[in-house]
């Protein structure tokens, strides 16, 4: 192997990773030989690993080699949806976060998981919050979760309701008449609450991003370290930016399509 070839990867999905990676808008289409040695795979390996992908339309195969499936494009679609969130939700968050001073999260529901596309960190700088961009939470541990489940179809929080509700933090909630009822009163209120629920000293208060049917298509959160902020106070400053965020949707029909 020369010094220009990368070292040999550890594990498939690296292995795959690599691969795919080689095609560029410059040149997308190439020969099974180019990308072994490209990616410093065997021909053997290389060619397994593009079979696989070709039966699965990650990728295609022409006369001329190999080219991106229209799997990798559909998957790109899907990977857009958080982008547009994002641009549609920053500029309120960014307002939410001067106006209370906290972290602002913007959070979508994936499985029963709160996914985090944005996070403004506030003022409490040295809060532990469980989040991250691109981290998941159990979604009935968290303000934003039940926020999203209080506005979701009826069978998928019944399906969450009939699992396992671990406990994640000192009060989550693990009986499912209980969390019914705080999903009820946050789509009674708008906003939804939560205190030590996916850990220890967290505090926050969300409410949904709703499409024209009533559904959420994300939330947004303040989080405050508990004893510090009364969230029942700062709580209506969300269901106020949401609101917005809601006629926004209303009012631009693609946006609609999230």
């Amino acid at each position: 192997m020369t010094s220009t070839q990368p070292a040999p990867a550890a594990s498939m999905i690296e292995r795959v990773s690599l691969i795919l990676e080689v095609f560029t808008p410059e040149e997308p289409v190439l020969t099974g030989g180019e990308i072994a040695r490209r990616v410093g795979l065997s021909r053997a390996t290389t060619a397994r690993i593009l079979t696989e992908l070709a039966r699965h339309d990650f990728i295609n195969r022409v006369p001329s080699g190999y080219q991106i499936g229209i799997r990798c494009f559909e998957l790109g679609q899907m990977a857009q949806q958080p982008k547009d969130l994002r641009h549609l939700a920053l500029a309120t968050m960014f307002d939410l976060r001067r106006a209370t001073g906290l972290t602002v999260q913007l959070g979508v529901l994936e499985g029963n998981d709160v996914v985090y596309i944005e996070i403004l960190r506030g003022q409490y700088r040295d809060l532990t919050i469980p989040s991250r961009v691109g981290g998941r939470v159990p979604s009935y541990a968290t303000a934003g979760g039940k926020a999203l489940l209080a506005h979701s179809p009826g069978h998928l929080v019944e399906d969450l309701l009939k699992g396992q509700l671990e406990k994640i933090g000192p009060s989550t909630i693990t009986d499912p008449h209980e969390l019914r009822a705080e999903l009820d009163l946050a789509r009674r209120e708008g906003i939804a609450y939560e205190r030590e629920e996916s850990h220890t000293g967290l505090a926050c208060a969300a409410s949904p991003i709703l499409r024209g049917d009533g559904t959420a298509v994300a939330a947004i959160s303040i989080t405050a370290p508990v004893g510090v902020v009364e969230m029942r106070l700062v709580g209506p400053a969300v269901h106020a930016a949401t609101l917005g965020l809601n006629r926004q949707m209303a009012a631009a029909p693609h946006w609609a399509k999230l």
